[in-house]
This record gives structure tokens, C-alpha cells and sequence, in this order.
């Protein structure tokens, strides 16, 4: 018991660590960063000129710096012309769909998968992970395929693309404008908004824009109390210093802000205080060439600016509207979560305690059923000795029958070499090993036990083929043909001997009297 106890008190404290830890491990990411060049590296397999210009491998962008933030359990990554989360692949092609998404339970490492519908003639897949190597350096690694399908064929390239992102220290701001004015969003007065109260909230519209270099555009701020009324509170407004030090906009005291007309390309952040709090909103300064590129992947409105507004609670602290936001959503998912792990550990050790009262039950079941498999195992083995112990007297007993049958055969064979036979049709007798009658071709038989036969009158002889047999049979089986007596045959026979005969099959020869070989009964021809 204690084994088990300590082992489930293993779990649960392993598991409070891990959940401890995931739901704390970002935040110390949030924070501006900067991102190194995006280098591509191409493979192609194969490629049609149906497909257009064949992809080649580059390195581009590098220096931008972007805002990290923690969204739960996931990172997005905004700034340098786009927005990327950790749940996403970087390929930003349109119909790139995530198919399949994890995280190590680390929490500092993330996988994702996206395809494309297999409808669409442009097939990709993608593999991107993201990975926190130190609290100061993050790495984004993807691969891929795209393969575009034709009449003609196929085309295929392979792609590898890596990025990193270094966290920089924040700038002090740099404050560009006159003294303070106030700007707020006019509003239509109302009874309960004739005397508002102490400044609660301070919003700013929108918290994203993007904008073309030269262009300028007039962000919105308001102030408002517990009641949502505006109270005219003053606003200051101010440029973050870029971490490059490269100036991208400027803002007066009003919030219009201005992108310069030769800035590079970036993301610039504004400072808006009122009552002692501040938020910020952010700028990416594009060129005209490249707007709208930038613009389809941002997520943002037909114009380029973000539908939520940036809001700092001034009687809270100073957090911006998004971050407070997030904040406030992983807090809440990580009281469910240790709540729901509280109540799986309550169950999980209930179940052990369960199991542990049932354990010795179950162990005695278990020696029992041991102990009749063993005693029907030693059944089995006995009676299995007993079928080899009888299939091998059974095999004994059958060769030793098969050796005297093998005995007995020789010694007869031994035997018939030393008697006599005879001819059971003309009862003339030869010495032993001979096997056919030179006379009349009948089968010679052994003297000894036949004496019945060869003492009875002779047998007949077939006028056709010349071939003897004993008394008993009256027509050639082989012609057909009435069979006559053995003495006409012997009167008709020519008192001197004809001249020499041969067997066409064995070779040997006879003398003129002989009619068949008497080794295999074949019919003799005369001698030329």
C-alpha cells in the first residue's frame, strides 16, 4: 500500500508542477522583440513552365521589432507587417488551413500542421514549430511542399524557412509634442453625464493602424468615468523611440499622427497618458507598393485599422486594453484549469483508494487461478507423455514386424533357389533359376507342394501362340483359341531338332527345341 500511495502522490504532485508551470511560464515573454531576416530555402523536384517562374531561395526582411505577447496558453507575435500566433503555420498563403496543432508540456515549444483543401490545385503542407530556447531568444522553424498540379504534370518544390527573435529593452519614450491638451471623442450630452466624476478609464481608437509612408491620420482619445461618461481629462501623446533608431511617424498633441514620407518600413508604437496611466497603440509604417499585401494579412478593417480600442484602467493600474484583456482570460482559464485538475486528482484518488481495498481480493483470486492452470498444466504434460510412451511402442512393435516379414521373405527366397520346378503344363522339371518353360512359355512352379498338379495329366497347348497351360484351362485366355492336348503338340514336333534360337529381349540363346526364353517367357526366334 504505502508503494501505491506514493506512487499516486508522485502523480498529483507532478501534475500541480507541470499545470504551476505552464499556466506562469510566458509571462516574462510579453514584451517587444526583435526579429532576424526570414531566410527561405527552396528544393525543387520538379518544375513546368505551366506553373510560372520556378521559386529560388532568399533571405529577406531582418531588424523589424515586434510585441510579443502571452494569449493563454499560445504567443502572438505582432509587428513587422503581420500577426502570428503560435497556434498557426507562417506560410501565409489564404488557404492554408491548421489541421493539426500541440504543445510540449514545458509550454515552451509548439507544433503546428496546415494544409490546403484538397479541391484547390495548389496543394501545400506545412510543419511549423515554435520554440523558447531562453527567456531571450525564440526560434521559428517550417518546411513544406507545394506541389501545383497540371494536364501536363506536376510541379514540386520542398521549403524550408527559419526566423529567430531576440527580446530588446524597451527605449525610454521620447516626447514630441506641446504641453498637454485635451482630446477626446465629442459626445451628445446627457442628465446623467452633466457632472462626471474622477477619470476611471482611458480609451484610445484604434489600437492598430496601418499606414503608407506620407499619410496621416488622427487616432481618437477619450477619458471616461465609473459610468462611462466622458470627463475631458487632458492627453499627451509621444513616439516610442524605434529600437533601430530609425524615426517612422510623428504625432502632434491632438493624436494625428504622420508617417514619414521616406521612413522604412516597420512598426512604430504611441504613447497616450492621461491622469498619470498610460496605453499604447501601434503604427506600421508600409510603402505604397506593399500596403496592401500587408494589409490582407493583418486581420485588421477594409481601412487598415483595428476595431478594438486600447484601454488603461486609471484607478487600477496601467495595462493596455488587450494585455489587461488577455491577462484577465489566462487568469480565469488557469482558475478552471487547476480546478478541473483538483477534481481529477480527488477522483483519480479515490480510484486508487478503491483499487487498493480490492488488491488483496484480486491477489488471492489471482494465486488461485495460478495454482489450477499449473495443476491442469501438469494433467496436460502427463498425458502427453503417456501418447509418446504408447506411439513409441507402436512404432517398435512395427518395425520388429516389418524386419521378420523382411526374414521370412529371404529365407524363402533362399529356399525357392534350392528346389526344383516344373512345368505345370508338360510336368517337366528343371533345376532351380528358372522362371518360364523353354517348351510352351507357362510359369514354372515349385516341385515341392505342387505335387497334386504335376501329378495329374498334362495340360494343353494354344494352337496360335504356342503357350502352354495346365489341365485346368481349356481356352487361351490370350486368343481365344481351343486349347489341344499337350502329346499332339509333342507328336507333331520334328524328331530333329531345328536349328538355334535367341530372346529378343534378354539375349540369350536356346537350343532348336526350345520355344521360349525360360527367364522371361518372351518367344524365341530362329537364328540367321
Amino acid at each position: 500500500m504505502p508503494s501505491r500511495l506514493g506512487l499516486v502522490w508522485g502523480f498529483f504532485s507532478a501534475f500541480f508542477a507541470i499545470a504551476s508551470f505552464s499556466s506562469s511560464a510566458h509571462a516574462d515573454l510579453d514584451g517587444l522583440w526583435k526579429e532576424s531576416p526570414l531566410r527561405e530555402q527552396y528544393t525543387v523536384q520538379q518544375w513546368l513552365p505551366g506553373c510560372g517562374p520556378a521559386p529560388v531561395s532568399m533571405t529577406t526582411g531582418g531588424g523589424e521589432t515586434i510585441t510579443v505577447r502571452t494569449e493563454g496558453d499560445e504567443l502572438s507575435f505582432i509587428g513587422g507587417g503581420r500577426v502570428f500566433q503560435t497556434n498557426q503555420c507562417y506560410d501565409p498563403m489564404p488557404t492554408l488551413a491548421r489541421d493539426a496543432h500541440s504543445r510540449d508540456p514545458s509550454g515552451k515549444s509548439w507544433q503546428t500542421r496546415c494544409t490546403t483543401p484538397p479541391s484547390d490545385p495548389r496543394h501545400a503542407l506545412m510543419q511549423t514549430r515554435v520554440t523558447v530556447t531562453s527567456d531571450s531568444h525564440i526560434e521559428m522553424a517550417e518546411t513544406g511542399r507545394y506541389e501545383i498540379t497540371l494536364k501536363d504534370g506536376h510541379c514540386v518544390a520542398d521549403v524550408s524557412r527559419t526566423r529567430t527573435f531576440d527580446v530588446v529593452s524597451a527605449a525610454p519614450a521620447v516626447t514630441t509634442t506641446a504641453p498637454p491638451v485635451a482630446t477626446h471623442v465629442q459626445e451628445p450630452a446627457s442628465a446623467s453625464c452633466a457632472k462626471p466624476g474622477e477619470p476611471a478609464r482611458l480609451e484610445v481608437r484604434p489600437s492598430k493602424k496601418i499606414m503608407r509612408t506620407g499619410e496621416s491620420f488622427s487616432f481618437q482619445a477619450i477619458v471616461r468615468d465609473a459610468n462611462g461618461c466622458a470627463t475631458g481629462t487632458a492627453t499627451t501623446w509621444s513616439v516610442v523611440a524605434a529600437p533601430d533608431g530609425k524615426a517612422r511617424v510623428t504625432v502632434d498633441d491632438k493624436g494625428s499622427v504622420t508617417a514619414i514620407a521616406d521612413a522604412p518600413e516597420g512598426e512604430a508604437q504611441i504613447e497616450v497618458s492621461a491622469a498619470g496611466k498610460t496605453t499604447k497603440v501601434i503604427v506600421d509604417v508600409s510603402s505604397a507598393a506593399d500596403y496592401d499585401a500587408l494589409l490582407a494579412q493583418s486581420g485588421l478593417n477594409a481601412s487598415g485599422a483595428s476595431d478594438e480600442a486600447s484601454v488603461v484602467t486609471i484607478a487600477g493600474g496601467s495595462l493596455g486594453g488587450q494585455d489587461a484583456k488577455a491577462i484577465g482570460e489566462a487568469q480565469h482559464r488557469k482558475n478552471i484549469f487547476l480546478a478541473i485538475i483538483a477534481s481529477l486528482g480527488a477522483l483519480l484518488f479515490l480510484v486508487a483508494f478503491v483499487g487498493w481495498r480490492r488488491s488483496r481480493k484480486a491477489a488471492a483470486l489471482e494465486r488461485e487461478a495460478e495454482a489450477r492452470h499449473e495443476a491442469r498444466m501438469r494433467e496436460a504434460e502427463e498425458r502427453q507423455r503417456e501418447k509418446v510412451a504408447e506411439h513409441a511402442a507402436a512404432q517398435r512393435a512395427h518395425e520388429e514386424s516389418i524386419e521378420r516379414a523382411t526374414q521370412a521373405a529371404k529365407e524363402m527366397e533362399e529356399e525357392a533357389k534350392t528346389q526344383s520346378v516344373a512345368c505345370p503344363a508338360c510336368h517337366r522339371e528343371y533345376a532351380a533359376g528358372q522362371t518360364y518353360c523353354p517348351s510352351d512359355g507357362s510359369k514354372l512352379v515349385a516341385v515341392s507342394g505342387n505335387e497334386a498338379v504335376l501329378g495329374g495329366p498334362t495340360g494343353g497347348i494354344c494352337p496360335a501362340c504356342k503357350r502352354g497351360f495346365d489341365a485346368n484351362v481349356k481356352v487361351c485366355p490370350d486368343d481365344g483359341e481351343e486349347l489341344v492336348p499337350y502329346a499332339m503338340r509333342a507328336a507333331s514336333t520334328s524328331i530333329s531338332p531345328p536349328r538355334g534360337k535367341i530372346c529378343p529381349t534378354c539375349g540369350d540363346r536356346f537350343d532348336g527345341s526350345a520355344s521360349f526364353c525360360g527367364k522371361d517367357g518372351t518367344a524365341l526366334v530362329l537364328l540367321n
